[in-house]
Order: structure tokens, then sequence, then C-alpha cells
């Protein structure tokens, strides 16, 4: 699980994290719809720090980490509808989760994050705006992400002392 450092070191770049959320904005949008745009994207690029760092990190480290992933993963997923109904978009609910098998927890979290990192340097699936045609795709992929991290969590947990 633990490499000798991040994958995905553009993860921490501020600026070229910028231009992958602004990449999704509608070439039509207006100030709002822009808005609205960059806080699913820029929360999407938070959730992807957070797993990027539980994967990564020191073994001491993980379960704080992968706390804070499920946590990010959540308050998405608790916003998406608010931010659905000021965009005037129907919520369609996250799509179905993708069956974990026999599948260790990290490398779950990180296919997951793997699939929302191509998300997020795809503008192309935002030219008609996040929140209209892959919204329940990009919820059911934050989904697992958070599930993956509470897989992590629970894995790592040593259940013959809790008591």
């Amino acid at each position: 699980m633990r490499g000798t450092g991040p994958r995905r070191p553009w993860l921490y770049d501020p600026s070229l994290g910028g231009v992958l959320v602004r990449a999704h904005r509608s070439p039509a949008a207006g100030a709002a719809s822009s808005v609205l745009s960059d806080v699913v994207w820029g929360d999407v690029l938070g959730v992807l720090r957070w797993a990027e760092g539980t994967l990564t990190c020191p073994p001491e480290l993980t379960g704080g980490t992968a706390w804070r992933t499920a946590a990010a993963s959540a308050g998405l997923l608790r916003r998406l509808p608010g931010l659905c109904a000021e965009a005037g978009v129907a919520w369609p609910g996250p799509a179905p989760a993708y069956a974990a098998g026999d599948v260790p927890a990290a490398q779950r979290l990180r296919t997951a994050a793997d699939r929302l990192a191509l998300r997020l340097c795809s503008p192309e699936e935002g030219v008609a705006g996040p929140l209209r045609d892959a919204l329940a795709e990009l919820a059911g992929d934050v989904d697992e992400v958070g599930a993956a991290a509470i897989a992590v969590l629970t894995e790592g947990t040593d259940w013959t002392t809790a008591g």
C-alpha cells in the first residue's frame, strides 16, 4: 500500500489543481454555473488529495487520513443535492455501488481514486456542466472512495482489543 511518495504529484500543485477545476467549466456557462462547477470539482480535488495521502502515508497515520478521506467524500455527497437544486438540475442520486468482492481495501481505494482522477483530468466530461451529464457516476465514484477509505480504516483496526 505504501509508495515512496505520491503517485500524483500534480495533486499538490495549487496552480495545476486550479487549472483542472476550471477546465470543467462550460464555455457558455454563466457565473453561477461556473461557481457550482468549481465547487464540485474543487471538492473532488480535495477527496483525491486525501485518498492519495491515505495510500502513501506512514502506517501510523493511515487511520487519520482514511477517516479524512471518508469525511471529505461524505461532505461532497451531502452537498450534491443542494448544488443540483441551485443549478436547476434534478439530483439523480449516486450510481449503484461497485462490487467490492475480495479485493483488499487499499486496492479498492486506489482503483476508486484512479477513476475519480480520470474524471478530474478529463474536462470534456464537463462541457455540458458536471451537474448535468455524469453527476450520478461522479457521485458513485466519490461514494466508492469513501467506502474504500472506511474499509482501509477497518482493515487496520485490531478488533481483538476492542471492548
